[in-house]
């Protein structure tokens, strides 16, 4: 199909899905111009080896992206995860589909750790970069001992059996609110509160769970179930606060200290 009449089809596209009154038709125009524009902005600037100008144009076959650049990329979406309970999550080779990580600081050790590379790092990598096999954790070069510290301390909360899949529950633990998650069998936690306004505390538990997506009750801004990072028009914003799970003897263990 030639470019005028690729141009026309989605016209008479658009067109038809707002004659129905489907709102379809302008989240479609606003994702097309989402992807696209800082994508062509980058381009014209020259900017050919940006992420976001490489991924549009191997969106269309045109160039090949580097795997150590796809499985940085899909790594990214899963940091904020272990950097907000102390941990790093360094990439330290890519091989036939291979990935061999270090996970250090309070991830080193922690109960939750190898929770978190089996449905963190391993879910975004398999969604993330076709060419994924396994993930292969290695310890840190160093460890870093810090007097009086033991890493994560994890506290019973609710029973696995209790927190059904697409269902959510709040409750208080160790002097924190905490909002736990189930999202395809597997539990998250995060603060109960939307960080939009943090003064006011404002719970989320009155909100709506879709699929990966919670949406705040308050404000409509929209989380990563898993990440707690924004999925909405505002990725810049705050996200939520996640906090270690570990399931010990089908208990849901949620870290919200530190020893």
């Amino acid at each position: 199909m030639d470019f005028d009449t690729a141009v026309a089809e989605l016209d008479t596209l658009v067109q038809t899905l707002e004659r129905d009154g489907d709102e379809r038709a302008l989240m479609l125009l606003e994702l097309v111009d989402a992807i696209h524009r800082p994508a062509l902005q980058l381009i014209v600037s020259g900017q050919l080896e940006h992420p976001i100008a490489q991924a549009i144009l191997a969106m269309y076959n045109l160039v090949t992206v580097d795997d150590r650049v796809q499985v940085e990329e899909a790594l990214d979406e899963i940091r904020s995860y272990v950097e907000s309970h102390g941990g790093e999550l360094e990439l330290l080779e890519v091989e036939d589909g291979v990935v061999h990580v270090r996970m250090s600081g309070a991830c080193h050790g922690c109960a939750g750790s190898a929770i978190t590379l089996r449905r963190g790092i391993e879910q975004t990598l398999r969604e993330r970069y076709p060419r994924f096999r396994e993930v292969v954790a290695h310890e840190p070069e160093q460890l870093l001992q810090i007097e009086g510290f033991a890493g994560p301390v994890f506290e019973p909360a609710v029973s696995l059996q209790d927190l059904l899949p697409g269902r959510m529950t709040a409750l208080e633990l160790g002097g924190e609110q905490v909002l736990l998650i189930n999202v395809g069998g597997e539990p998250y936690a995060f603060r109960n509160a939307c960080p939009v306004e943090s003064a006011r505390e404002l719970p989320l538990e009155g909100g709506r769970l879709a699929g990966q997506v919670l949406v705040c009750p308050w404000h409509n801004c929209a989380y990563d179930a898993r990440s707690g990072q924004r999925v909405d028009d505002r990725p810049e914003d705050p996200g939520l606060r996640p906090l270690p799970v570990a399931v010990q003897d089908g208990v849901v263990k949620v870290a919200v200290a530190l020893a």
